[in-house]
């Protein structure tokens, strides 16, 4: 061909550091296209700030609010006002607050978040063995193929938690691989700080630490590493501390005192809310009988498998680990981790209210890629097979993200 002398062999290849901002650099453009058509920039004010609105007040110098704001979910506990999240996103918030006060950008911290966690995602997938292509590949899927594409947009009160814990999630799986165990339960202790039902993931980060010093019997390999448990320990008294000296309680964040929940007649949580909440994540969309385009329902949530794909895939590769038997410890505890995490989450009186897809089920996501990824076939055959549902989760959650903002 007259053009054969531009192409030298291996120059499209990639190394493993391109993957590394060639990912952000995607999903970011995906995100400034969705500001441009729903005007949500992320310098923009947040109206649902929550967080910003705690550490202002901590800095003045107070644990509740002062007074009531009635568009945000807030504790009500002996006449005073609290927020009803757990509190680490107002960590985060505090040395902004310093400087914006209640005005803090909270959409822009969030995709700083994202930004970060996109790294920790694509070294998982190359410490996973992928390679630099298919670590660029998953961590797109992961981001731009699933719910997260909706939560991940603004800084939200609600859907600032879930980013961050997210992110945080993506670190401490990625410590563990690289056995730094401090650092990975660490992260695994801010995540807790913003979703707390992250907790049960605490035994599969005790099994990663454990594959890199097998030959160690298990009391010697604890011994060894005490020091690991002195940042989330730490962590974790702050928590508590800050729950007993506003609730009286060391595992009260507030949510309990929440109006919604103290009218409600069975609770926050309780069995009886399972069956119909499994109703709602398999409900498909609805046609509309005038146009004859699908709804997809914006209160609560819709079928899984249409918002996050990844789902499917990762029970195409369990299948795989199965068969193949590869991963066997981790084949046991990971599906009964998940399991638990989705029994509780539909143990909660609400899926999520007001929102596009499944968000609550976004936290599972970086755990779905971690198993995904250890019981795929190693053939690049099954990563291209997913191409199609990678492309479909993205374009049902970029218009659906587009259409329920703009219809706010």
């Amino acid at each position: 061909m007259a053009n054969d002398r531009f192409y030298r062999p291996g120059q499209m290849r990639l190394k493993e550091n391109d993957a590394l901002y060639i990912a952000p650099l995607c999903v970011l453009a995906v995100m400034l296209v969705i500001s441009a058509f729903t005007g949500l920039w992320p310098w923009k004010t947040n109206f649902y700030n929550s967080y910003a609105l705690q550490a202002d007040a901590w800095l003045h110098g107070r644990l509740d609010l002062g007074k009531d704001y009635e568009w945000l979910e807030l504790a009500i506990f002996e006449g005073k006002y609290y927020v009803s999240f757990p509190p680490f996103p107002s960590y985060v918030l505090l040395p902004f607050s310093l400087f914006f006060g209640q005005a803090t950008p909270d959409s822009l911290i969030c995709w700083i978040f994202s930004l970060i966690g996109m790294c920790a995602a694509v070294k998982m997938c190359l410490s996973l063995g992928t390679g630099p292509k298919l670590a660029l590949f998953w961590t797109l899927y992961l981001y731009l193929g699933s719910g997260w594409l909706f939560l991940g947009q603004t800084g939200y009160v609600w859907f600032m938690a879930q980013s961050m814990a997210f992110a945080l999630s993506l670190l401490s799986l990625q410590c563990a691989l690289e056995n730094k165990g401090g650092f990975s339960l660490g992260f695994w202790a801010c995540a807790v700080g913003c979703r707390p039902l992250v907790a049960i993931y605490l035994p599969l980060l005790f099994y990663l630490l454990r594959q890199h010093e097998k030959e160690k019997r298990i009391p010697k390999w604890i011994r060894s590493h005490l020091t690991w448990a002195i940042a989330p320990c730490l962590i974790a008294f702050s928590y508590m501390m800050l729950n007993y000296l506003r609730f009286g309680n060391p595992l009260e964040f507030g949510h309990n005192y929440l109006p919604e929940f103290v009218r409600a007649p069975l609770g926050q949580f309780s069995l009886s809310y399972v069956p119909e909440h499994l109703r709602l994540l398999l409900r498909l969309p609805t046609i509309d009988p005038k146009s004859g385009a699908l709804v997809f329902e914006r209160i609560e949530t819709s079928a899984f498998y249409l918002i996050c794909p990844l789902t499917v895939s990762f029970f195409l590769s369990l299948i795989q680990g199965i068969r193949s038997r590869r991963g066997r410890g981790l084949l046991l505890l990971l599906p009964l981790l998940l399991c638990l995490h989705v029994l509780f989450t539909c143990m909660h009186r609400t899926l999520g209210g007001f929102q596009f897809g499944n968000r609550y089920f976004v936290d599972l996501m970086p755990y779905l890629l971690l198993g995904l990824l250890s019981f795929r076939s190693p053939s690049e055959r099954f990563d291209l097979a997913q191409l199609p549902l990678l492309i479909l989760g993205f374009a049902v959650n970029f218009m659906g993200t587009i259409s329920t903002y703009n219809n706010w």
